[in-house]
């Protein structure tokens, strides 16, 4: 083996040690050794039920119930962006996103027709038409599948199959019922209940309302291992209309409607407090109804392996989080059960003390407050930063000019401070949650003003520090912030980065700790350009002869803890960023090193990713099912067949963003900058030697500094470009990190064409230090310089 090969393989083998480490160290959960096991398994499911609803006063039965249980905040997405009451159910019993067939937005508003008239008597007469037809506004969002529930569900099995054969539902490998069809015997309470079970072999017990007899309610929760419950009472408590309303129901309905499921849940509690052996109740609300906005819901499990703490799973990773699909593998647990590889869920568990249930409900109003304005508010954020980018460029190009000289010099220093003040925002929309905003009266506002205040002081902080004196200073101030607020969040548990602007959402339930595929976009800026900075600076201080070993050394130093925090499972959890970063890094250090980059050597680049993300992903999927993250759960699924499934899921919706998302126009914004930018004669193209005249470098830069700020770029595009095809939210990607690295080249191009002068030195140099009387003479000023 050949000296580079050998140093290759080390470096894998460091890799991996420092990965595998990482997963090896993650303590085992102080709940692993419960014991979970129970005689039967009630599973209440109340549609649009939340944490505002309970009140010791109003809803006694519920207050109860959460006293006595583990308590957290169930996100419900099923594979639809609004669930509603059949899609519930179907996931619920999929443990996996499902939905029930059509549109997201159910039928459109119909004119009413006239009421007929009665045999004998005249028609009625025919009123003009009014100006704005009466509608009817039943079947809009949620309507649709609350009436099909209500009265056209005769045959259920029918409608599993229906959801089935959906698109949606295939789309993300879901096989519904399959919690009846592991269970084998269920019994069903309402008709959308039996979505979740009712499949061919299933020995189903049906009953549309609670028995009012004590004896026949005791026999149907003793007919089968499994009951499930739908208390659909809220879903009469409002009307479906065109517009969302917050939680679809009106003040007064609602309040009877809870009256209503706080009497249904006293009745399940005394029922199954007369039962023999050991009973696990799961409270959750499992949907939105009529035509309420997506939002967390209830969740509370009581019974074998819960006391009084909060829930999380593995599937979230982070409490009080879990999520609808993880329903199903806690009931299977209870049972004695294995799920099937179909059910991407996580069985809940219970962890920690929480407090009072008084202080427990308001933490849990809380998360709903920050998880729903970051939903309804994230396209507007988007937008900002489409806006943003696209001012910054063309007031470049305004002010800098086409080739970087001429246009309007007096104008560059406040350019100058709003290309850093764009920068700026990506990491101020993070740091604002150092602010509890979503306390406040107006959480929007209060989160708006958070990220305006931490832009500030990131811009005071770039411009007024002492590495202002340094010609790429202020921009590597505002990189290396990002940096440290990236790096620092997740080693702290990712609490900056859950519901931020550029973060993830808990109501889409895509990541709930780690890194989102956002936040990796402005990782993979600021990690690279960062490392190359100090890999440079080290570097020259080197003696000449080291000099090359020293700057890959520090960049290879640098890159491989960071790969380790990215793909470890109990930090950044990022599967398609270890194949990213590692990349981008080993091409970083070539450039800086002078090696040669030749294709057989970017090849091997991409397979040492490989290697390292698949050797971690097998260590994780070693690990009990019920502890993986989303790495082992791929290899469960590469061994069962259901990869593909993953994987054409993926690239459609990298193909939805690009058509859809906000974000996608940054793209156009990043092209727009980079013809400007690198285009024969623009700011950032050198030129060669010309009349006499010494070469240009890119944005007057020194030819070293040139030759990193070339080096970076490709690292970093080299880095964007396998994320963007690994991830499912690609395509946003490289747009995030374009709204990070265009204000800093623009910011490069409008600066001096020189370094400031040091303290007590003139611009131009010290004194009695002018130009050379001849090409000979040699002129030493203050800092030990020559012209």
């Amino acid at each position: 083996m050949s000296v580079p090969a050998r140093r290759a393989a080390a470096l894998l083998l460091l890799v991996l040690g420092l990965l595998a480490g990482s997963l090896a160290g993650r303590a085992a959960p102080a709940t692993a050794a419960v014991d979970h096991t129970a005689d039967r398994v009630v599973v209440v499911g109340v549609p649009g039920l939340t944490w505002a609803d309970l009140d010791p006063e109003r809803t006694p039965e519920l207050w109860a119930t959460a006293e006595e249980s583990s308590v957290g905040a169930v996100s419900v997405r099923a594979a639809r962006s609004t669930s509603c009451l059949l899609d519930g159910w179907a996931t619920l019993g999929a443990g996996n996103r499902a939905r029930f067939p059509g549109t997201d937005e159910g039928l459109p508003p119909v004119p009413l027709p006239p009421a007929p008239a009665e045999p004998g008597e005249a028609p009625p007469v025919e009123q003009p038409e009014p100006e704005e037809p009466v509608l009817d506004t039943s079947l809009t969002h949620c309507g649709l599948q609350e009436r099909v529930a209500g009265a056209a569900l005769g045959d259920p099995q029918a409608t599993v199959a229906r959801i089935a054969e959906d698109p949606g539902t295939v789309r993300f490998g879901a096989e519904p019922g399959a919690l009846g069809a592991e269970v084998g015997c269920a019994a069903t309470v309402g008709r959308a209940a039996a979505l979740a079970v009712a499949v061919p072999g299933v020995e189903l017990t049906t009953a549309r309302v609670l028995p009012p007899d004590p004896e026949e309610f005791a026999t149907l929760l003793t007919a089968c291992p499994l009951t499930l419950v739908s208390l659909d009472q809220l879903t009469d408590a409002g009307r479906p209309g065109a517009e969302q309303t917050d939680d679809g129901t009106e003040p007064s309905p609602r309040a009877t409607a809870l009256a209503r499921i706080d009497e249904a849940v006293g009745r399940l509690r005394d029922a199954v407090a007369a039962l023999p052996g050991e009973t696990l109740l799961l409270v959750a609300g499992i949907s939105e109804v009529n035509d309420g906005r997506a939002q967390l819901h209830v969740g509370m499990a009581q019974g074998p392996g819960f006391g009084d703490g909060w829930l999380v799973s593995a599937s979230t990773g982070r409490v009080p989080f879990v999520q609808l699909i993880d329903l199903a593998p806690t009931v299977l647990r209870a049972l004695g059960l294995d799920p099937p590889a179909s059910m991407n869920g996580q069985p809940v568990r219970a962890t920690g003390e929480r407090p009072g249930l008084a202080e427990t409900v308001a933490e849990l109003e809380r998360v709903n407050t920050a998880a729903i304005t970051h939903h309804r508010n994230t396209g507007g954020f988007f937008w900002t930063f489409v806006a943003a980018g696209a001012l910054v460029v063309a007031a470049g190009v305004l002010v800098v000019g086409h080739g970087g000289r001429g246009g309007r010099p007096r104008a560059r220093p406040a350019l100058r401070v709003f290309c850093l003040a764009v920068a700026a925002l990506p990491v101020a929309t993070y740091l604002a949650g150092l602010w509890p905003w979503e306390r406040s009266a107006a959480p929007l506002q209060g989160l708006v003003a958070a990220v305006v205040v931490a832009d500030l002081a990131v811009v005071a902080l770039a411009s007024l520090g002492p590495w202002r004196r340094r010609r790429l200073g202020p921009p590597l101030a505002v990189l290396a912030v990002t940096l440290a607020t990236l790096v620092g969040d997740v080693l702290t548990g990712s609490s900056l980065e859950l519901d931020g602007p550029l973060g993830y959402d808990a109501v889409v339930a895509g990541r709930f700790t780690g890194y989102g595929n956002l936040s990796f976009g402005l990782l993979a800026v600021s990690l690279l350009a960062v490392t190359a900075a100090l890999a440079t600076a080290l570097g020259r201080r080197a003696p000449a002869a080291r000099r090359r070993l020293v700057t890959g050394g520090v960049v290879v130093g640098a890159g491989l803890p960071a790969v380790a925090v990215i793909g470890a499972p109990a930090l950044g959890r990022d599967f398609g960023g270890v194949l990213a970063a590692l990349p981008g890094f080993l091409l970083l250090a070539m450039l800086l090193s002078g090696i040669r980059v030749t294709v057989v050597r970017l090849v091997a680049i991409l397979a040492a990713a490989v290697v390292a993300v698949g050797s971690v992903a097998v260590l994780d999927w070693l690990r009990p099912p019920g502890e993986r993250t989303h790495l082992g759960r791929f290899v469960e699924q590469v061994l069962t067949g259901e990869a593909w499934t993953v994987i054409s899921r993926k690239a459609a919706a990298n193909v939805g963003i690009l058509l859809n998302s906000p974000l996608a126009y940054l793209l156009p914004v990043a092209l727009v900058a980079a013809f400007w930018l690198l285009r024969a004669g623009g700011p950032l193209r050198s030129a060669p030697a010309a009349d006499g005249r010494p070469a240009r470098t890119p944005a007057g830069l020194p030819a070293g500094d040139a030759a990193v700020v070339r080096a970076t770029l490709l690292a970093v595009l080299l880095s964007l470009t396998i994320g963007a095809a690994v991830n499912d939210s690609g395509v946003a990607l490289p747009a995030t990190a374009a709204a990070l690295l265009v204000p800093l080249l623009v910011w490069l191009v409008a600066s001096p064409a020189a370094d400031p002068p040091g303290r007590g030195e003139p611009r131009g140099g010290a004194a009695h230090s002018g130009p050379a009387d001849g090409p000979g003479r040699v002129t030493v000023v203050s800092r030990g310089s020559t012209v």
